[in-house]
C-alpha cells in the first residue's frame, strides 16, 4: 500500500479496530545480517493463520505494510514474521525498532498464495522477501509427508538464513540487472531424471515481479501447465509498497 495522509490512516485504524489483533513481541532473532525473525504472542485462531496468510501492520503515521507469516503455533498462541531489513523504506525501519515486550496491532488477511494440499511435490522460487513464506511451506510439507524443492535468488550474505531456518533448498546469487537468469541457469543444469520427478509439482513463485514473469515463462517453455503455477509479486522495480 502506498503512502497515505495521516488522517486517512487514523480513520482506517478506527474503522478496523474491531478486527485488529493485539500481540506482544516475545522474541527477535537475526537469521542473517538483514533478516530478522520476530515472534508475536496473542489470541490467534487457526482460520486466519494458515500457510500463505498475511498480516498488515501500520508501520508509521502514513504507511501500512503487508507481510507473509513465517510460522504459527496454536498451542503456544504464537506466530512469526521474517522481516527483510533492506533499509529502504518505513517497513524496514519499523521492524528494526521492535523489541521484546512491545505490543503491536495488526490485521490478518487472506494472501494470494495458498498451499496446494492435493499435490505431494512443491517447488519454491523467490528471493529474500519470500523466505518467511517458504519456511512455513516447508513445515507444512514435512507435516504432510510431502516433498519440497526449489531455488532462491539471494544476495550472498543471506544464504545463511536458509541454514539457520533449516530450509533445504538451493540459492543462487542475484543481480538487479539479470532477474531470474541465475535461477534459470540452475534449472538448466538439473539432471533430466530429477526434472522428471518435479515437472508435475505445484510451483510457487513470489518476490520480484519481473523475476516471477521470466521464471514463469521458462517453466511454461519446459512443459509445465499454467494451472501448476501460483504467483504473488511482493515488490516491483520503481514501485513503493507493492
Amino acid at each position: 500500500m502506498p503512502q497515505i495522509p495521516k488522517w486517512l490512516a487514523d480513520t482506517m485504524m478506527t474503522v478496523a479496530n474491531p478486527w485488529l489483533r493485539h500481540a506482544v513481541v516475545t522474541d527477535t532473532t537475526m537469521v542473517s545480517d538483514e533478516l530478522r525473525l520476530i515472534t508475536f504472542q496473542g489470541d490467534f485462531d487457526e482460520e486466519h493463520f494458515l500457510p500463505g496468510k498475511i498480516v498488515q501492520f501500520r508501520v508509521d503515521d502514513t504507511s501500512f505494510r503487508h507481510y507473509t507469516l513465517s510460522s504459527f503455533n496454536k498451542q503456544q498462541n504464537t506466530c512469526s514474521v521474517l522481516f527483510y531489513l533492506h533499509g529502504k523504506g518505513p517497513g524496514s525501519h519499523w521492524a528494526s525498532s521492535l523489541q521484546a515486550g512491545q505490543t503491536v496491532k495488526f490485521r490478518a488477511g487472506q494472501g494470494k498464495l495458498k498451499y496446494d494440499e492435493k499435490t505431494r511435490h512443491h517447488f519454491f522460487f523467490g528471493d529474500e522477501t519470500t523466505i518467511g513464506l517458504f519456511n512455513w511451506y516447508k513445515t507444512t510439507a514435512l507435516a504432510c509427508s510431502h516433498e519440497y524443492f526449489g531455488v532462491l535468488e539471494l544476495h550472498p550474505p543471506h544464504g545463511t538464513a536458509l541454514n539457520n531456518l533449516k530450509i533445504m533448498i538451493d540459492n543462487v546469487d542475484t543481480t538487479l540487472e539479470a532477474p531470474a537468469v541465475s535461477a534459470i541457469d540452475w534449472m538448466d543444469e538439473m539432471h533430466p531424471d530429477c526434472w522428471a520427478n518435479w515437472k508435475g509439482a505445484t510451483f510457487y513463485l513470489a518476490g520480484r515481479a519481473i523475476s516471477i514473469s521470466r521464471f514463469k515463462k521458462y517453466l511454461l517453455g519446459k512443459g509445465v501447465h499454467a494451472s501448476q503455477i501460483r504467483m504473488d509479486a511482493y515488490w516491483a522495480d520503481g514501485k513503493c509498497g507493492l
